[in-house]
């Protein structure tokens, strides 16, 4: 499974983004911000989209989102990959 695609966003304002290759994927995971629940709850969800899936881990208002191909993966090693975009994220800053 390959991380095509990644964000950091408060609520719906991203933060920082990155994409290696030209995808769709800026405006897809624009609109799932927005469906996301307003409360800021904890929250870790994954959605597929054609071959891709987004996977979406919120902690404390704080939104990583992932978007990877799912050839040979599951949504388990995505969302320890999550984990890692969120902490080297924030040891850049």
């Amino acid at each position: 499974m390959t991380i095509l695609y990644s964000l950091v966003a408060r609520g719906s304002v991203v933060l920082a983004e990155f994409s290696g290759t030209p995808t769709n994927a800026t405006t897809i995971s624009r609109q799932i911000l927005e469906k996301l629940p307003g409360n800021n709850d904890d929250l870790n969800v994954s959605y597929s989209q054609d071959r891709y899936i987004f996977h979406v881990k919120r902690t404390d208002g704080l939104t990583v989102l992932c978007m990877a191909d799912d050839v040979a993966g599951n949504i388990k090693s995505l969302a320890s990959n999550t984990t890692r975009v969120h902490i080297v994220v924030f040891a850049n800053v």
